[in-house]
């Protein structure tokens, strides 16, 4: 199966890095390291081809304040070479407040080069206390015609079962991570049970997020075997299922061909 959204690039991974990816790749097909700024885009790239992965450039958008013209050209560069198979993550965070008109400017100049490059767009979309990060990514999204929509895919979903079926009209990807495997997780879950298996991806968004059994402690790639095993119970269907499925529709979302 394939991680689809992991960080190894990160700080989180140390002296061990070299073992952690080891055994990511004993078991995975592989993983997509996600960039969150310029610079990690970058690391995000060199270690994709170190390890004939995948990588994606973007700005996370609590990182936005320091994105300037020399890094927009430096991710329209890095979204140019061949191991870089999306743009992100890049979206809506209002966790900690920040401005919808400036996340939605970024948001709008991300999507306008993921259609130029033709790759998809891992959307990062986490709600505040008085916004709504979801419903202004739906409002966003649906205003782009069908024809010009960049494909794309709602990472670590945290939306309403309603704001799913929206995304899912407009044909987007939906990916759970450990969060499916969280005792408080009700919401996430029924999605979980309802999104269209030819819909969904999974990941685990490592360094963060570590399912259960292994809550608390560092997340790593191989871990999401744990994600498959949860969302094959929620879905009565054999893991072995969701792992073709799984890679399948990663494959065809981020158009990887090896």
């Amino acid at each position: 199966m394939i991680d689809s959204h992991a960080h190894m690039a990160f700080d989180g991974y140390g002296d061990d890095r070299a073992a952690v990816i080891e055994r990511t790749k004993q078991q995975l097909s592989g993983w997509i390291e996600i960039g969150t700024t310029v610079a990690e885009s970058a690391l995000a790239a060199e270690l994709a081809q170190e390890h004939k992965v995948w990588a994606s450039a973007g700005v996370h958008p609590s990182d936005i304040d320091s994105l300037d013209e020399a890094g927009w050209q430096q991710i329209e560069i890095l979204l140019q070479q061949p191991q870089v198979a999306a743009v992100g993550e890049v979206g809506l965070d209002f966790y900690r407040g920040g401005s919808l008109e400036q996340q939605e400017i970024v948001l709008r100049r991300f999507i306008d080069l993921a259609l130029k490059y033709d790759k998809p767009v891992v959307f990062h979309v986490r709600d505040g206390k008085e916004v709504s990060a979801h419903e202004e990514m739906v409002r966003i999204l649906e205003s782009y015609n069908d024809n010009e929509r960049p494909r794309g895919v709602l990472h670590t979903f945290s939306g309403t079962r309603e704001q799913m079926r929206r995304y899912l009209d407009m044909n987007m990807y939906i990916s759970f991570s450990g969060v499916i495997t969280f005792k408080n997780a009700v919401e996430t879950v029924q999605a979980a049970k309802e999104v269209p298996l030819d819909r969904v991806l999974i990941e685990t968004d490592a360094p963060f997020l570590t399912p259960e059994p292994h809550r608390g402690q560092r997340n790593e790639p191989a871990y999401v075997i744990l994600v498959a095993e949860k969302l094959a119970q929620l879905r009565g269907v054999s893991v072995e299922e969701i792992d073709q499925i799984t890679e399948e529709n990663t494959r065809r979302l981020f158009n990887l061909s090896v």
